[in-house]
């Protein structure tokens, strides 16, 4: 996993470039009701926003504190059901991410709570976010590139 290094000042505002690389982004969200308590559906979750936070506190230097937007592209290891024998993606599987274990909305979650702290101050200072997910082209490694921008 691999940060961006400095953040990059435009026009007076902040703009963090993170890339984390090397493990599937998770969902946070749905929960399971356990005998006394209730936890995280997915096990991954707790990685990845380690791994998020960490690469966010390598890339920053001032902690973003006002409103500011998320822009997240999310790569997804696909599936070897989905490769050929020589392994190239079959045509007979869709090219765009629809495996129905990763929602979009909540992969978002789980990263911006994981930048909360880390890059701005709270989650709820993002006033813009666009996102995509996608399966991972030949030679490439899952994970995601997030950028985050400070609003003037």
């Amino acid at each position: 996993m691999a940060g961006c290094g400095n953040p990059v000042f435009f026009m007076n505002c902040i703009r963090y470039e993170i890339q984390i690389e090397g493990i599937d982004p998770a969902p946070q969200g749905s929960k399971v009701r356990t005998r006394y308590s209730m936890r995280e559906a997915c096990e991954r979750v707790g990685p990845w926003r380690d791994a998020v936070r960490s690469e966010a506190l390598a890339a920053r230097q001032p902690l973003i504190e006002s409103a500011c937007k998320v822009t997240a592209e999310f790569r997804f290891q696909r599936p070897k059901t989905h490769l050929t024998g020589k392994g190239l993606a079959s045509n007979t599987y869709r090219q765009h991410y629809t495996v129905k274990r990763n929602d979009i909305d909540k992969v978002c979650r789980s990263t911006l709570d994981s930048l909360s702290g880390s890059a701005y101050a709270d989650d709820c200072l993002v006033v813009e976010l666009h996102a995509t997910q996608r399966y991972c082209v030949p030679g490439e490694r899952p994970g995601a590139f997030v950028t985050v921008e400070e609003l003037p």
